[in-house]
């Protein structure tokens, strides 16, 4: 959430051009909130690498017997994308209720 709310709080202008030229709130929003998917996507796979790869090397120095659960994997994804949803709202939200002028003369 806080890296949204930093990406809203450093685009302003953008979001001010945007708005100027047309773009309605709900544009603005579905950009925050594709973003915010994206970044919390890209976190849950290299989670999910990560965990793999370092029960993979536990496992083989400790001699146990290595298994990989997809359910394990899909509620990891699933975790993260609800995740990046949830605290993903709130600042889209707020970059598509900047007034367009008051965005533009901030900088």
């Amino acid at each position: 959430m806080n890296v949204m709310l930093v990406s809203v709080s450093e685009r302003r202008r953008e979001i001010g051009i945007r708005r100027a030229l047309g773009a309605k709130r709900g544009d603005i929003r579905g950009q925050f909130l594709i973003e915010s998917i994206i970044l919390s996507l890209i976190g849950g796979v290299l989670g999910i690498l990560f965990g793999v790869g370092a029960s993979v090397i536990i496992s083989h120095f400790a001699k146990w017997q290595f298994a990989l659960s997809s359910g394990a994997i899909l509620l990891g994804v699933g975790v993260s994308n609800a995740v990046g949803i949830f605290f993903g709202y709130y600042p889209a939200r707020q970059a598509s209720l900047l007034d367009p002028i008051v965005a533009l003369k901030s900088d």
